[in-house]
This record gives C-alpha cells, structure tokens and sequence, in this order.
C-alpha cells in the first residue's frame, strides 16, 4: 500500500506542476534503488549522471531537429567521451552507470522524435526531490537493518 501512496504522490504532484513525462522521475528512482539501494549519499552522483545523459541526449535531438552536423558531432563525442570515462572509473560524478541508462533510454528513436527534454529534465529533478523526501522520511521512522543478523539472532 505504501508504494502505491508514494507512486500515486507522484504521479499527483507531477500533474500539478503540469510535467507529463513522469518516466523521466521513475527512471531516476530505478537507477537509483537499483544501483545504489536507495542511498541519500548516492543519490547526487545519480543525479548528476541522469541530468548529463539526458542533456547529451537533448543536444543530440537539438542537432537534429535544426540540422545542425556540429551539433550532432558534439553530441556523440560527448556520448563516446562518457562511455570511456565509465570505463575508465573517471569522473565518476558525471559520467556513471546513471549517464549511460538515460543516455540509453532517451536516444531511443521515439523518444529522440517527440519528447521535450525540458520537460524531462525538470521531472528527473521533481523525481530526486520527492523520492529523497520519501527515503528520508521512511529512514526516520524506520529503523535501518542491522548490520549483523548473526549477533542480534545470538542475543
């Protein structure tokens, strides 16, 4: 039942505000549980890789859209730039497993044809905002699990 509440808070809120594609927010939330189980100190690192893949993927469909080659070029030097950055474990606040699922996920042909990445990026940062408000709140009513079952079991 309580993520039902937290999906349909959000989903409330980003109707609200008037910002549609709330999948944007939701895969924020899967990259981040997934990868970093939800962790407030992870949480920035996710961020800022998500703003970066789906603004390398918004420069990619602002080159298109204005037919502008250089545009494109710088797009996908950024793209490969990331990729060996990942690979490479630099610039690891930036260019992380995050960047690589948005830019995965917003060069899709679909979304590259229709989506307002303004709007994207405004419900990736709604999402990071509301579901750290969440993970906060649950973690001060909710104690973490501890660290070692075997000591509690032995006690």
């Amino acid at each position: 039942m309580g993520v039902i509440l937290v999906v349909a808070g959000f989903v409330a809120l980003g109707a609200w505000l008037h910002v549609t594609p709330l999948y944007a927010g939701f895969l924020l939330l899967w990259a981040w549980s997934a990868l970093h189980e939800l962790s407030l100190k992870a949480l920035p690192g996710a961020l800022i890789g998500a703003l970066t893949g789906a603004g390398m993927s918004f420069l990619l469909q602002t080159g298109t859209a204005t037919g502008s080659p250089a545009l494109i070029v710088l797009a996908l030097v950024l793209m490969i730039g990331a990729l060996f950055f990942v690979v490479a474990g630099r610039a690891a606040l930036v260019c992380n497993q995050s960047t690589m699922l948005f830019i995965t996920v917003f060069n899709a042909p679909v979304i590259q044809a229709g989506e307002d990445f303004r709007q994207v990026l405004l419900a990736v940062v709604l999402g990071a905002i509301w579901f750290a408000a969440i993970v906060w709140l649950i973690s001060k009513f909710v104690p973490a699990p501890s660290a070692e079952p075997e000591a509690a079991q032995a006690s």
